[in-house]
């Protein structure tokens, strides 16, 4: 929610642990777009936990869902767990479960602390030349004390090493989103895309290049859009005394045209969103460690409720088993 090191191909617990004011949609999108193929692995238990707490800053409170934009700043203390099992069902097919509990308490805007659980299940099998898999995951968040978001997606995927350092990784994900007590906001979202990693030391040192399109459709029509996203990263490993350290950098990009007419602004919404991303990670001792992180949003909309820009700025002691 440690990072880059499951047995399995799962996401990063950094991106859904950290900056967790973003909403469950979000963090399904980034855990399951930052991968690092098993051979590039290295584990010594099927079993693994990481555990943190911290506190962020933000200068924009807001819930992106469902576009309330607040333009004031706030604190928060984050809760972060995630827990992982990988079952060797064969010597080439692995079960990977997973679950991820986060928790944000605002200092003023109570009402926009966030809850998530997140459970997920992936089988894949090992071809030799190419290893497909299908995926599926649950996420159910509350805000402000309230039920607030419940999503169900499936994504079957296919990975292959086409040289010694280049992996690439395709999938299509379906996601059904339930919003409690904003059924107009309940959508189903058909998204398919590709990442390319390229490792220039093995998971030293390598660079992430993806594309994604997604075309949602909702209960109200004015919710309708198509989305070309793209994305950039870098990741480093660096020694600190006896232990690595970890720096990533990341860039995303989102143009989301909307299909129908928004009623609010009498025209169709056409939104741009860039975010970028950077994070540190020092190990304390081989259990411990320190987490550093901040990201800038700009989001640039002719709806101006998501119209706005954004910073993030995040700080976390933790600890991997």
């Amino acid at each position: 929610m440690g990072n880059f090191l499951p047995m399995k191909l799962v996401a990063p617990v950094a991106i859904a642990a950290s900056l967790s004011v973003c909403t469950s949609t979000a963090i399904a999108q980034d855990r399951a777009g930052e991968e690092v193929p098993r051979e590039k692995q290295d584990k010594d238990s099927p079993f693994s936990a990481e555990f943190s707490v911290g506190l962020e800053y933000d200068s924009n409170i807001n819930v992106d869902e469902i576009d309330n934009n607040t333009g004031s700043n706030d604190k928060a203390a984050a809760i972060n767990a995630d827990l992982e099992y990988d079952l060797d069902l064969s010597s080439d097919t692995v079960l990977s479960l997973g679950y991820n509990f986060s928790q944000t308490l605002h200092d003023d805007f109570t009402n926009f602390d966030l809850q998530t659980h997140f459970v997920s299940a992936d089988l894949s099998h090992d071809f030799g030349d190419v290893e497909p898999g299908i995926a599926y995951r649950f996420i159910h968040s509350r805000l402000g004390g309230d039920g607030f978001l419940t999503m169900h997606q499936v994504s079957p995927y296919v990975s292959a090493f086409l040289s010694e350092k280049f992996f690439a990784r395709a999938d299509y994900t379906y996601s059904d989103k339930n919003f409690l007590g904003r059924i107009d906001r309940d959508a189903e979202n058909h998204a398919g895309g590709v990442d390319f990693y390229y490792f220039v030391d093995g998971v030293k040192t390598y660079f992430v290049a993806g594309y994604k399109y997604a075309n949602e459709n909702a209960v109200d029509p004015q919710f309708d859009y198509d989305a070309h996203q793209f994305k950039l990263r870098f990741s480093q490993r660096f020694p600190v005394g006896s232990r690595d350290a970890e720096l990533k950098l990341g860039w995303r990009y989102e143009a989301r045209n909307y299909d129908n007419i928004t009623p609010a602004i009498g025209v169709a919404r056409d939104d741009d969103r860039h975010r970028l991303q950077a994070e540190l990670e020092v190990p304390i001792t081989d259990v411990f460690f320190a987490r550093a992180e901040y990201e800038y949003g700009d989001y640039s909309s002719n709806l101006p409720t998501a119209d706005y820009s954004q910073h993030l700025l995040g700080v976390h002691l933790g600890a991997k088993f």
